[in-house]
């Protein structure tokens, strides 16, 4: 268990946990595909400063990683250990923006489409050759990062880990109300590194319990493991 806790989907959702949806409450479907292919879903369930993450892939069975933004820590519930363990989101997201100055540029296009219902405006990002296209939406909270702080955060970029994220992740943290649906990433030739794509958008009233521990689980701490999100 301890070796998919740290090289498993984990990695990928710990890396989200910058994720804030401040009006929306509801669940948001997202799926990934990196340069090597194979699409991961995951879905973020969300509730104010509240966010469940919650892995579609069989091999996860059922875990899932609460991050609670008021109290800067995440919970990861083990249903078949019947455990959970806590840990701290280190660096807040407005406290985000890099050591170095981005080359990045982020330029509105004047398009606009609809998205699972929801209006979209798309912006280019270019960045050391690499151009990334985003559908953004403003009606669904602020988005900030698949990569902040994160060992495995670039992997879904179809790049190595650095703290910062991808460019366009960097630029999107600035971005108070913010959401992706949809994100294209491509080389300085073309070829498609990373896509990301809204499944399904599900409106909803949400139980306060659905963001914690359930009853008879059993609180677990795992050495040397340190937070992510900073």
């Amino acid at each position: 268990m301890k070796t998919f806790l740290r090289a498993g989907w984990m990695g990928v959702a710990a890396a989200c946990a910058t994720l804030s949806a401040l009006a929306f409450e509801g669940r948001v479907s997202l799926a990934m595909k990196g340069e090597k292919g194979g699409e991961q879903v995951i879905d973020f369930v969300t509730k104010g400063d509240l966010v469940r993450m919650e892995p579609k892939a069989a091999e996860a069975a059922g875990t899932a990683m609460i991050m609670n933004g008021a109290k800067q820590e995440m919970t990861i519930l083990m249903p078949r250990e019947r455990m959970y363990m806590v840990m701290p989101m280190r660096g807040a997201p407005a406290q985000s923006g890099g050591s170095g100055e981005s080359t990045a540029k982020i330029e509105k296009t004047g398009r606009t489409e609809k998205i699972l219902g929801y209006d979209c405006d798309e912006y280019v990002v270019t960045d050391k050759g690499d151009s990334t296209a985003m559908w953004i939406t403003e009606q669904l909270g602020s988005f900030m990062g698949l990569g902040t702080g994160n060992p495995m955060g670039g992997m879904m970029g179809g790049r190595k880990a650095k703290a910062d994220g991808a460019a366009w992740e960097q630029l999107l943290k600035g971005k108070k109300g913010w959401f992706p649906l949809r994100v294209v990433s491509r080389d300085a030739h073309g070829k498609e590194k990373f896509h990301l794509e809204a499944k399904k958008i599900e409106p909803d009233t949400l139980p306060d319990d659905l963001f914690a521990p359930p009853a008879g689980f059993q609180k677990f701490a795992m050495p040397a493991m340190g937070g992510f999100g900073g």
